[in-house]
């Protein structure tokens, strides 16, 4: 997204000293409209709709998984690389979190979340979806931000 901002700025930046160095050279009012106008209409184009922009939620944090209580449910995310770490217990873990540790890996994609949770005994490929608050998985789970 940045990347493509940037591009899109320069774009602009390009355009328009191409524009004015004419506009300078002409002595022709009417010519020199034409080209103010062609100027204006080339920027407004190239502009990336900062309205149309989504802003990817930030998955890095810890939540609680109602579905196991007082367990560690820890994501980190570096690039679109995440990883998780957690405990569990039966099906809860002690107020202090503690419980059988698990580590997991996955891919943010967006406002979504791959994890292979294999390791645990569970799919490859799990999508999770960022509801408002938290992460949705297919299940109906929802693990909420703290």
């Amino acid at each position: 997204m940045l990347q493509k901002s940037f591009l899109g700025t320069t774009m602009n930046l390009i355009v328009i000293a191409s524009l004015l160095a004419a506009l300078v050279a002409s002595t022709d009012a009417w010519m020199a409209k034409q080209l103010a106008s062609f100027a204006i209409g080339a920027v407004l184009a190239t502009t990336p709709n900062v309205a149309d922009a989504t802003v990817a939620p930030d998955f890095s944090g810890s939540y609680s998984d109602p579905n196991h209580p007082n367990c560690q449910r820890i994501i980190s995310v570096d690039g679109t690389k995440a990883n998780l770490k957690g405990t569990d217990g039966n099906p809860g873990c002690p107020a202090d979190g503690s419980g059988a540790k698990w580590y997991l890996t996955g891919k943010v994609d967006g406002s979504s979340i791959l994890v292979d949770f294999t390791p645990k005994g569970g799919p490859a490929d799990l999508k999770g979806v960022w509801d408002n608050n938290g992460v949705r998985w297919p299940d109906g789970n929802k693990w909420s931000k703290k």
